[in-house]
């Protein structure tokens, strides 16, 4: 059984630095009249048996350390595998509580493709203030900016977006300039204006980031099998039906058959066309057995190619095409399709119960070692490809795929 089961505090020491506690006013205002340097505190709660700590920047952890600095158990660990290896993600207890940032509204103008402010008039008192995060405003309910109005509401961020989206054809460097050069107007000088634009800059390569590292995560703990591209024939759907009639495509084979599809939407550069890039995993070989060889005329190329396609989706939307996954080359298959996230407009599908990480106390004897990203705040754990998974105090087994299948998931 697990030395220490979930629930006993044997000595807890809560070790929080004053940045993660600026929400907390009254505990902050007295550390910064007491010393302006970064500060903490410690509250240690003793008991019987070993140690249990919690660090921000070093993970939940029981036991005394070694040599190396590997405790004797990580409780709750987010463990994702990576190519060959596996890694793991301390719980970390945080004793803030995150806050919403409240971005106030203003009266705006457009003109000749930049905003400017103007009076505010017309403008209902409760549309000033508009509460949001640091994620990317446009979600699947989002609206473009409504600039037929000679004045309206608007946030920084919200017209920020708005050109950033406008500019996305032109490269990085022009489309920073664009967005700057739209927005310095609204600003006192060009200083605050080009500190405003490199924030919201790296907010935007922030949330790239995380849709990558999400859609790379989730496509390790496949074994996908195939990736295949899917269009639409005219004479059968148009793009709409053609988005909606896949989808539901995908959510019944996956229902009935146990197929796994993950991939993106995309429109055509040349012709604009949508088209759905994927990897799949057909474990009943519903589509994979289907799949007959076709020669056709490649116009990019100017030559006369032979493909594999999948007959089953040929009927039903149009062209489409599969290329067998070598698994050695696997993490090539899931960059090609990841590459198309920093497009405008790709959207990333998943097939319901995909899950980044699965979730299991690690012993300190499966870690390898520290992995560390020079940041000095990198808490992540390198751990050996047989290692032992448990859930609440009990032992399933080496890592497995049915070990896994019975440990806690985390989308």
């Amino acid at each position: 059984m697990h030395p220490f089961y979930p629930g006993e505090i044997l000595y807890s020491v809560v070790k929080v630095s004053l940045p993660t506690i600026l929400t907390a006013k009254n505990t902050t205002r007295r550390l910064q009249r007491s010393c302006p340097e970064e500060r903490s505190f410690t509250t240690a709660i003793y008991g019987k048996g070993g140690e249990k700590m919690y660090h921000r920047y070093q993970g939940d952890s029981i036991g005394k350390k070694d040599a190396d600095g590997i405790a004797e158990w990580y409780p709750k660990c987010k463990v994702r595998k990576e190519g060959d290896v596996y890694i793991a993600t301390p719980h970390t207890t945080n004793p803030t509580r995150r806050t919403e940032r409240k971005q106030k509204a203003v009266a705006v103008s457009y003109k000749d493709g930049k905003y400017r402010l103007a009076e505010m008039k017309d403008i209902a008192e409760d549309e000033c203030v508009i509460t949001g995060n640091d994620n990317d405003s446009r979600t699947a309910d989002a609206k473009p900016l409504d600039v037929s109005d000679t004045v309206f509401s608007a946030t920084y961020k919200q017209i920020f977006d708005e050109l950033y989206d406008k500019y996305s054809s032109l490269r990085p460097y022009e489309r920073k300039q664009a967005v700057m050069e739209g927005m310095l107007d609204l600003f006192a000088g060009e200083d605050d204006a080009r500190y405003f634009v490199d924030e919201n800059w790296r907010r935007k390569q922030r949330n790239l980031y995380s849709r990558r590292k999400r859609f790379e995560y989730k496509a390790y703990n496949q074994a996908y099998e195939f990736f295949f591209t899917v269009t639409y024939d005219d004479k059968k759907h148009t793009a709409e039906s053609f988005e909606a009639s896949l989808k539901s495509c995908f959510s019944n084979l996956h229902k009935r058959y146990g197929c796994l599809f993950q991939g993106v939407w995309e429109y055509g550069e040349e012709n604009g066309r949508l088209h759905f890039h994927g990897l799949i995993a057909d474990p009943n070989r519903k589509i994979l057995d289907g799949l007959e060889k076709v020669r056709e005329y490649n116009p990019k190329t100017g030559r006369m190619e032979t493909f594999p396609q999948s007959k089953y989706f040929a009927d039903r939307f149009g062209r489409n095409t599969f290329s067998e996954i070598i698994p050695q080359l696997y993490d090539n298959a899931i960059r090609y399709i990841t590459k198309y996230l920093s497009k405008q407009g790709v959207r990333p599908y998943y097939s319901k119960g995909l899950y980044r990480f699965i979730e299991s106390d690690i012993c300190g004897k499966d870690v390898l070692g520290r992995m560390d990203d020079g940041s000095g705040r990198d808490i992540r754990l390198l751990v050996a490809g047989d290692f032992d998974i448990w859930r609440d105090g009990e032992k399933l087994g080496k890592v497995s795929p049915q070990t896994i299948a019975l440990a806690p998931k985390l989308p």
